[in-house]
């Protein structure tokens, strides 16, 4: 997986990911992303939030997808026969980078000193460690460079996998919080805590979070 800025060419993948009923079921909030003028001028904005808030923001998420066993055949057949060069063929046989959702780092609304972390993908990516592969690298920015010392996040309560992903990064459950005018589960982890809980494997603390009753 790879996380970079968002850029304009990205507006489609939005638009198409949040017209998945799937994953407006699960919104803390209802942006309507789902109309291009909308997401061109979210892009836009995230565009100038980089350069105002340097390490913040909302990031664009991609991971590699291989060609298919036809094409890297094909393209090692054409290579050893002659028709194509060796630079060709790794081109035709490098992975594409393909939208997944998005991960942020951002100023809580009502308390512009605190940081939270959140996390959309697409309903395709679901079901993998993508959540946690993301939210390891937010923590990472947010108690290494930006040194805050602790950061919250929230998701809406019928999402069993969104609590599940924070608990196994370290948050612990706050109960619920108005959050962007409704109600969501709030959660938190200290940077102390963080440095504990991740002396240990990714599979120790699922196992922690999964021993325990949930919040």
């Amino acid at each position: 997986m790879r996380i970079r800025q968002f850029h304009s060419r990205d507006a489609q993948a939005l638009v198409t990911m949040h017209r998945d009923p799937r994953v407006r079921a699960h919104l803390a909030d209802d942006a309507p992303l789902d109309e291009p003028r909308v997401a061109h001028r979210f892009i836009a904005h995230m565009q100038q939030f980089y350069l105002q808030y340097p390490g913040t923001g909302i990031w664009c998420a991609e991971r590699a997808r291989p060609p298919d066993s036809d094409t890297i055949a094909d393209a090692l057949r054409a290579h050893a026969e002659g028709d194509i060069d060796a630079a060709l063929l790794a081109k035709l046989v490098q992975p594409r980078w393909v939208f997944c959702g998005w991960f942020s780092l951002v100023h809580l609304e009502e308390d512009p000193k605190i940081l939270e972390i959140g996390a959309r993908l697409a309903a395709q990516s679901w079901g993998g460690t993508l959540a946690l592969d993301g939210g390891e690298w937010l923590l990472q920015q947010a108690f290494g460079a930006l040194l805050q010392t602790h950061v919250l996040g929230h998701c809406a309560p019928t999402n069993r996998s969104a609590a599940h992903c924070l608990k196994v990064l370290g948050f612990g459950c706050q109960g619920m919080a108005t959050y962007n005018g409704t109600q969501a589960r709030r959660y938190r982890l200290d940077q102390a805590q963080w440095q504990a809980w991740h002396t240990q494997s990714r599979r120790q603390r699922q196992r922690a979070v999964l021993s325990v009753s949930p919040a």
